[in-house]
């Protein structure tokens, strides 16, 4: 009872506030003076002229897009639903993860260490192919930012493999990136594995990564669970390479707008666990592959947060595209 005055009061100042408004100043002194009339509706006009080149604007660019995603969403064939089997969709996605990681000499760090060989892992990857790595432009951006200063360089880490690789041109409409894998690092493998025999650890236990080529669609929906491995905040992790992944699993809630340079991006429902590194594979429950994790973002009212994740719509790789 004792807020009934309040929200009153409070009702009352947002009226008075609507009411000093300039425009309906203006209202209120247009029924006595009739220039002030003609000069309002002078105003209104410019202002729905300049609201009205906003909204075109807005409605040619929208609906080019719009068009050119329809285009896209007709051509491609349809993909098969699958009953989910997430225990075996993530054990082979633990074989296709790779990291992407920064090398560098200690006297980098502080404290510097000259002479030590470091490297610091930066964001994930997934094997698609044979020697094929899909990651996308965020993951890749901020690998390059660290490892400039630094004074390192790009290496792709998998199991116990250390890898070179060459960068395609990015794919300006889906965002994503394939790394070609060039060589191995045989001596740094061979040495890593000998110490594991050593150890009496079978072969079993260090799987070779999985480079079959990788089912994917272009069609996620809303409400579909998808799933992901990534380097969490887990810390006491039973490992078989130098990473600690764990899986976490939630659903699309919605899709964002479109854009030039990302066609077709969800975003998820709010995620049980913290996301560290961009570049993920994003996979449903029978294990196709449907986007890459590039961001993160939460709403107001979030008690975590989402993931975005670009889709892989456009890419060359899994996109059919119109004849010439």
């Amino acid at each position: 009872m004792n807020e009934e005055p309040n929200q009153l009061q409070k009702t009352s100042l947002q009226q008075l506030g609507i009411l000093l408004r300039p425009k309906n100043l203006l209202r209120t002194v247009a029924s006595a003076a009739p220039g002030a009339s003609a000069f309002l509706e002078i105003q209104s006009q410019i202002d729905g002229a300049r609201l009205d080149e906003r909204i075109d604007l807005l409605e040619e660019t929208d609906l080019s897009l719009k068009a050119k995603l329809n285009e896209l969403e007709k051509l491609q064939p349809k993909t098969a639903t699958h009953e989910s089997n997430w225990p075996v969709a993530i054990a082979d996605y633990l074989r296709r993860i790779v990291n992407i990681a920064v090398v560098y000499d200690g006297a980098a760090d502080s404290p510097p260490r000259p002479g030590r060989q470091r490297f610091l892992t930066v964001a994930h990857g997934c094997f698609v192919g044979p020697h094929a790595i899909l990651t996308c432009v965020e993951a890749l951006d901020l690998a390059s930012g660290v490892a400039n200063h630094k004074h390192g360089q790009l290496a792709i880490i998998a199991g116990l493999s250390w890898y070179e690789f060459e960068i395609e041109p990015i794919d300006k409409l889906s965002g994503l990136v394939i790394c070609n894998i060039t060589q191995r690092d045989e001596e740094r493998y061979l040495r890593t594995k000998t110490k594991m025999k050593k150890a009496g650890l079978p072969d079993s236990m260090f799987p070779e990564p999985l480079e079959t080529a990788i089912t994917a669609s272009v069609y996620p929906f809303v409400g579909q669970d998808v799933g992901f491995i990534h380097t969490g905040e887990a810390t006491d992790v039973w490992r078989d390479g130098i990473s600690k992944f764990q899986f976490d699993k939630t659903a699309i809630s919605h899709f964002r707008d479109i854009r030039e340079d990302a066609i077709k991006t969800f975003v998820t429902t709010v995620v049980p666990g913290r996301i560290l590194k961009a570049g993920s594979a994003v996979f449903a429950g029978d294990g196709t592959l449907v986007g890459v994790m590039a961001d993160t973002e939460n709403y107001p009212s979030d008690a975590g947060r989402r993931a975005i994740v670009r889709s892989l719509l456009g890419h060359p790789r899994f996109t059919v595209w119109p004849k010439a």
